[in-house]
């Protein structure tokens, strides 16, 4: 078949292709550079650094071999300044010195980074680089001189600057650099001349101005200090620097009220900025004052609809402050513009832990830091999701790094000082406490950690003086008697140990802890009846408490008044039918009053109409058990769990029969966890997650939550025994001696009262 061509014009043709992707762009690269190149250039000169970023990221696609283009990149990264940005500017500045090593700017910046992370004399390699061709580079001799500085050679950098600042007496950072040396070496004297010799060639030099500050502030003049920081207003009223070192300065010596007043004072001065009232948002974070810092926080939105820096800062408050849903809703607005989006991953992560989903929130975290290894809050993150899932190794790495990038994050280091001191290393404990006291005052849990840790130490005046502090700094709070009633206790002073006990219940009649120790005190000396009178007088304050009617119905039962005991269980179980003591209570009272039977058939009844009733199979279960039915027991344990996988009664004893079976115990270990999880403050769990871990050999663990809970549980003899045993397994034979001997005092007869004579005899 013969076919017909025919010519189609040129124009035509070009119409047709522009609706082609590829266009009839005919543009050489050359071309296309320049293009790139100036947009580029505009970018930069309105401060759209990611927007240059981009385009001279296309430069380099076309031609990667060209090192003005690294270099230019480079600055625009070091413009945005993120801990990526910085990352990726010290790769393109490596790149633009491989390239030309004749660009002295170049390996200067590079010198830089290298300085910033603490790698001296890789910076000082760099600078020689520079002085070789230049020797009179000042810049490059302050480099080489703050390289001696971060290897504390003090007199060789010194020597550097004071060079620099004969070739130029106007370089400011030269004297802050120079009197810091002099501060390292504690002559004081030399860094004040320093600064005071800068503000002679420049009185309106603000860098100077609030390093003497800093200075007379790390040398107790707090006076001198503020009229320092008043004079960096006054010379420069619209710079937020001075404001901010105002405002901190005040913070420090707890001046709060000036504080917020100057911060405050920057946004009336700036109210179309959106920046004063960021910072005005994390002054009110700092101390505590929530509520007032997200209505800081959603100003800096209406000022600037798009910031990021404000978004996050609100999701992050909504999150700290229990506001689970109004975080998920952002946290959505942002993954559905890009689900990739770095910070929306995090905040999604924060909400899986808020959730109790652990796994999901480490596989979350760990690919934030894939992609960014330095970002602090993601370590910190990773590893209270590994506390969360008892993996203390885990936790202590992932918050190690949280320090290490972010060395002033008070949280991570108190993390920190709580895994030290469950796991009895009460040095490090204190060491992390101490950070975090450093960074914030006001940190309460590293206060109350350093008490405990002090109290592990026998230390017991160091003890008594932080929690005496906690006591008069938060006058309404049982916390501070509480532990001073801890501390009198150790030092075997029961009378001073029940005054603080009671001034701990006047505090909070509902504080269970106190009053357990009141009950234990009384009945330890022998004064039965006082521990039940006084724990019935409470109830007359608190009457709709469980823990409360749990602990008398415990007190009943050591006086065999099993009538008021059994009254006392079935009344915590109809208050909270969770609480796992009163469970076991119960059919411990059926046992020694022989209702086991009867028990049973009125569970049984219950259960014939309706299966789904929890309790009726957990009092099943637990009679069961009682009776050493341990497969019964676990069939009816399994049962509930089908119901409700996060029954935490259920999910301890499934655990415990289990390995008093002989059975598995990864599965023992899983159903543990799971109980911990849903009641981390039960003794009773800790108990049977120890014992489990006891039976795995993983013995500091063991001893840790076994600690845990003889201290709430001190009447309860197989707990001594199970601690003693740890202790034991550990080479700790006098502590092993005395809770082993503490269980048999209490019941001589305890099930597992033979096998701590045998260890007993075996420890000499």
């Amino acid at each position: 078949m013969m076919v017909v061509r025919t010519q189609v014009p040129l124009t035509l043709l070009c119409i047709v292709m522009m609706l082609i992707p590829t266009g009839c762009d005919f543009a050489t690269p050359e071309k296309k550079i320049a293009k790139h190149r100036e947009r580029a250039q505009k970018y930069m000169e309105t401060g759209q650094y990611p927007e240059a970023i981009i385009e001279y990221q296309n430069i380099v696609l076309l031609n990667p071999n060209n090192s003005e283009t690294h270099y230019r990149l480079a600055l625009a990264l070091l413009k945005v300044g993120s801990v990526p940005s910085l990352q990726g500017a010290f790769t393109e500045l490596s790149k633009t010195v491989e390239l030309d090593k004749a660009n002295l700017d170049a390996q200067l910046k590079l010198g830089e980074l290298y300085l910033l992370g603490n790698e001296p004399v890789k910076a000082r390699e760099r600078a020689e680089i520079i002085l070789a061709s230049t020797p009179d580079n000042t810049d490059s001799l302050i480099l080489r001189g703050r390289s001696f500085l971060g290897e504390t050679r003090y007199r060789e950098g010194i020597a550097e600057l004071k060079k620099a600042i004969e070739l130029n007496p106007q370089n400011m950072s030269t004297y802050i650099s120079l009197a810091q040396a002099y501060f390292a070496m504690n002559d004081v004297p030399a860094a004040e001349s320093t600064l005071n010799q800068a503000l002679a060639k420049n009185p309106r030099a603000l860098d100077v101005m609030l390093a003497l500050g800093d200075f007379r502030d790390w040398t107790g003049k707090s006076g001198q200090a503020e009229a320092v920081y008043k004079q960096a207003v006054e010379t420069a009223p619209e710079n937020e620097a001075v404001y901010l070192k105002l405002a901190s300065h005040y913070q420090i010596h707890n001046r709060l009220a000036e504080a917020e007043n100057t911060l405050q004072r920057l946004a009336t001065i700036k109210p179309q900025a959106e920046s004063p009232q960021l910072y005005l948002g994390d002054f009110f974070t700092s101390i505590g004052q929530l509520d007032k810092a997200l209505a800081s926080y959603r100003r800096a939105i209406e000022i600037h609809p798009g910031s990021t820096a404000a978004r996050d800062k609100m999701i992050a408050n909504y999150l700290d402050t229990g506001k689970v849903q109004e975080a998920e809703e952002k946290i959505a607005e942002i993954l559905k513009q890009n689900e990739q989006d770095l910070m929306g991953r995090f905040f999604h992560a924060r909400v899986q832990l808020s959730h109790s989903k652990t796994d999901d929130a480490i596989t979350l975290l760990q690919g934030v830091l894939k992609d960014t290894p330095q970002f602090a809050g993601a370590h910190y993150f990773l590893g209270i999701a590994f506390m969360q899932k008892r993996q203390p190794t885990q936790a202590r790495a992932a918050l190690a790094d949280a320090v290490k990038y972010h060395p002033k994050l008070g949280e991570a280091h108190t993390a920190l000082a709580q895994i030290y001191l469950a796991e009895g290393s009460t040095d490090l404990a204190l060491q992390e406490a101490h950070v975090a006291l450093q960074i914030d005052p006001r940190n309460l849990q590293a206060a109350i950690i350093s008490g405990e840790a002090y109290l592990g130490k026998g230390e017991f005046a160091k003890s008594r003086q932080v929690f005496d502090s906690i006591s008069k700094a938060l006058p309404k709070e049982p916390i501070g008697p509480y532990h001073l009633g801890l501390v009198a206790r150790s030092e075997n002073n029961m009378v001073k140990a029940l005054m603080h006990f009671e001034e701990a219940l006047g505090r909070r009649p509902s504080a269970i802890e106190p009053l357990t120790q009141i009950a234990m005190i009384k009945t330890t000396q022998g004064h039965h009846a006082e521990a039940r009178q006084r724990v019935e007088r409470q109830l007359e304050q608190n009457a709709q408490n469980p823990h409360t009617h749990n602990l008398l119905g415990q007190l009943a039962s050591i006086a065999k008044d099993y009538t008021r005991a059994e009254q006392a269980y079935r009344r915590a179980i109809a208050l909270d039918n969770a609480v796992l003591p009163s469970y076991m209570g119960l059919a411990q009272t059926f046992l020694q009053t022989g209702k086991i039977d009867e028990a049973m058939k009125e569970y049984e009844a219950v259960l014939a109409k309706d299966p789904t009733i929890i309790q009726a199979h957990m009092m099943l279960g637990l009679i069961r058990e009682s009776r050493n039915e341990l497969g019964k027991a676990q069939t009816q344990y399994e049962t509930i769990l089908r119901l409700n996988p996060k029954f935490v009664p259920a999910a301890n004893n499934l655990a415990w029969v289990i390995v008093q079976q002989g059975g598995n115990l990864d599965v023992a270990l899983s159903h543990a966890q799971t109980a911990r999880e849903g009641s981390p403050d039960d003794p009773h769990v800790a108990d049977t997650l120890g014992w489990v871990y006891y039976k795995r050999n993983t013995n500091l663990l063991a001893i840790n939550l076994l600690k845990e809970a003889v201290e709430k549980l001190p009447n309860e003899p197989e707990v001594h025994f199970h601690y003693g045993m740890a202790l034991a397994k550990n080479n700790q034979v006098a502590d092993a001696k005395k809770s082993l001997q503490t269980a048999l005092q209490l019941r001589p007869n305890f099930p597992g009262a033979d096998e701590a004579r045998k260890t007993l005899k075996a420890l000499g």
